[in-house]
């Protein structure tokens, strides 16, 4: 009987986690979509140079379209894995899940907003763009280590199975997101541009594997937990 009782709870555990994973995918799914529509067909011309012409004025929309999307598919990889080691869920959990969801489900804001205004740098309008993505990133970043914090805190959440060192890499390379991303935050103020780039180099970064994203911030922090 206690070993039906454990089937039963494990069945019921993955349904229960396998629901948030869905909703969740549906969530980033939607917002990378609201990405391209900002993207316009240009109107208003008259031959095959005025179209290219207007296709490469639109520049703006497409690098905010790369920035916003690397982002989402990043953040979307990287639950995707964490959501591999989780065994059971808690109230606590989809609380913060949920926090997540919501400022990714914001994030086509800030990038329509340097989409529009990341030329402007005589007004200073690039970098307010730029502070307000770095900020809502900074934003999404919190909110994904909290809920690896609270996942994997003494195995809460996650299989007791895991491997520690793999979860210390992990918790390494979550903890290093939104210190750089401040660091884009404060650095859109000096420069708009180069808070762009930083945001892409860090998309790249978390395109890694997770026991070499750990390896490179041990390698940044100059220092291991």
């Amino acid at each position: 009987m206690a070993g039906d009782e454990a089937v039963v709870s494990v069945v019921e555990g993955e349904r229960e986690t396998g629901r948030i994973e869905a909703f969740s995918d549906g969530v980033f799914a939607i917002a990378t979509t609201l990405l391209v529509l900002e993207i316009k067909v240009p109107q208003d011309v008259h031959n095959a140079s005025e179209l290219w012409g207007a296709l490469l004025h639109q520049w703006p929309s497409y690098v905010a379209y790369l920035m916003g999307f690397s982002t989402i598919a990043i953040m979307w990889m990287n639950h995707h894995m964490l959501f591999r080691y989780i065994r059971r869920t808690s109230h606590w959990l989809l609380v913060l899940n949920s926090l997540l969801l919501l400022t990714i489900s914001f994030l086509p804001f800030p990038t329509a907003m340097v989409a529009e205004y990341i030329k402007d740098t005589e007004n200073g309008m690039a970098g307010v763009a730029m502070m307000v993505y770095s900020g809502t990133s900074v934003l999404i970043a919190l909110f994904y280590n909290f809920l690896w914090w609270h996942m994997s805190h003494n195995n809460r959440l996650i299989n007791k199975t895991a491997d520690p060192a793999e979860v210390k890499a992990l918790t390494r390379s979550y903890a290093f997101g939104p210190v750089v991303y401040m660091v884009a935050l404060l650095l859109a103020i000096v420069s708009a541009q180069a808070s762009l780039v930083l945001i892409l180099l860090l998309a790249l970064f978390f395109l890694l594997p997770g026991k070499v994203q750990g390896s490179l911030a041990v390698s940044a922090t100059g220092r291991r937990r």
